[in-house]
């Protein structure tokens, strides 16, 4: 979120070249690195700072909103992104039976107004959650 909102704090405070250093998600995977997303709400001044989208966005296009560059080498896909913050978060932070669709665990989930999967990249900020469910019982609907 740091990244993709706040990029002119960057620019000025780092410069280009070490900006796009920061966040070496793809790295850190590739070292085995134990990790997970969140928004870091309300860490942010960004309009919506619990927009998991534009968290998700930044990481696979490694793009800030204003489209600066910030280090394509560290792009990584969307099922990693979907997975760092689902299963990753639950684990990291210590949930159990969080996190995923399985059997014995708790049906937290939201459905969608599109394939994640299967869009641009670049519109993943545009995804709206469509329902939210909490123990398996619809607790908003859109």
């Amino acid at each position: 979120m740091f990244l993709y909102a706040e990029i002119e704090s960057y620019l000025k405070n780092l410069g280009e070249d070490i900006m796009k250093e920061c966040y070496p998600i793809k790295s850190l995977l590739e070292q085995k690195v134990n990790l997970c997303f969140s928004t870091d709400a309300p860490a942010t001044s960004w309009a919506v700072p619990s927009d998991p989208f534009v968290c998700i966005k930044g990481a696979v296009t490694r793009k800030a909103y204003d489209n600066t560059d910030c280090g394509d080498d560290q792009i990584i896909d969307m099922k990693t992104a979907i997975i760092l913050y689902t299963k990753k978060s639950a684990q990291i932070a210590g949930f159990k039976n969080l996190g995923q669709l399985k059997t014995g665990y708790k049906a937290n989930f939201i459905t969608l107004d599109r394939d994640i999967f299967a869009i641009n990249p670049q519109d993943v900020d545009k995804v709206k959650v469509n329902k939210t469910y909490i123990s398996g019982k619809c607790v908003f609907a859109r």
